[in-house]
């Protein structure tokens, strides 16, 4: 076989393996959203009984971790992503620690300010929210901050492939994570709420920033701690203001 057929071959199956990602976040969501109320019917009282099944929390923790580590995982094991194109080898440790950490800086700057005239702008509405929830602990923050970077450097590496450019593959990847987020209805559905948006803001001006940042980067053991970094301040910055507004 020629190097330009195995090359389409691992590029096609890389696409196979987003695309698997795709649809599997789209059932998920809609399956999550469609039963977020108890429904009539046998797989409607399965699915309430499955909710009050001790391990139910397990289950889910379970099914996270297969989704956010094990596709990215198997897609590496069969050799259709590439660990230098997802941040995990061919490393320069000084220039990213130099880049890194003064870009993480400006950026948790950037956002902690937004969030807290956003915060002092919600305090204002009826029945303020006070999410994104402050008080998550930090082990919480540093296991969706592995998730959500492993998972968007994922998606990130398919067009970073296909077009043999950084500076565009970042960002399409950037909008793919963006377009996996609008498929789901409870993500439409919180961000038409003043009061429900917070979490959704966050998680996509975060995925926004960590984008720029990887550009620069392109170290995904070195974005991991930058982006618990980021979060941790802007979440104890979160919970002084609400403290403040008496949210």
């Amino acid at each position: 076989m020629s190097v330009l057929g195995v090359l389409i071959d691992y590029r096609l199956e890389l696409a196979l393996w987003v695309a698997l990602s795709f649809v599997l976040h789209a059932v998920a969501s809609d399956l999550a959203w469609h039963y977020r109320r108890p429904r009539p019917g046998r797989l409607g009282r399965w699915v309430k009984g499955l909710g009050s099944w001790p391990y139910t929390s397990w289950l889910l923790q379970g099914l996270r971790f297969l989704y956010y580590i094990g596709i990215p995982y198997l897609a590496l094991l069969r050799g259709a992503a590439l660990p230098r194109l997802m941040g995990l080898s061919g490393l320069d440790w000084p220039r990213g620690v130099s880049l890194g950490v003064p870009l993480g800086g400006g950026a948790f700057l950037v956002l902690a300010l937004i969030w807290r005239w956003y915060a002092r702008a919600i305090a204002g509405l009826p029945n303020p929210s006070a999410d994104p929830d402050p008080a998550a602990s930090w082990w919480v923050v540093l296991r969706e901050a592995i998730y959500a970077e492993v998972h968007w450097a994922f998606y990130r590496c398919l067009p970073i492939l296909l077009l043999d450019d950084y500076y565009t593959g970042v960002f399409l990847g950037f909008l793919l994570v963006s377009l996996e987020w609008w498929i789901s209805p409870a993500w439409r559905a919180a961000l038409s709420l003043p009061e429900g948006a917070p979490n959704v803001l966050m998680s996509w001006s975060m995925a926004f920033a960590m984008a720029i940042i990887f550009l620069f980067v392109r170290n995904l053991w070195l974005i991991v701690p930058i982006h618990w970094a980021i979060e941790m301040g802007c979440r104890r910055m979160l919970a002084i203001t609400y403290r403040q507004e008496g949210v």
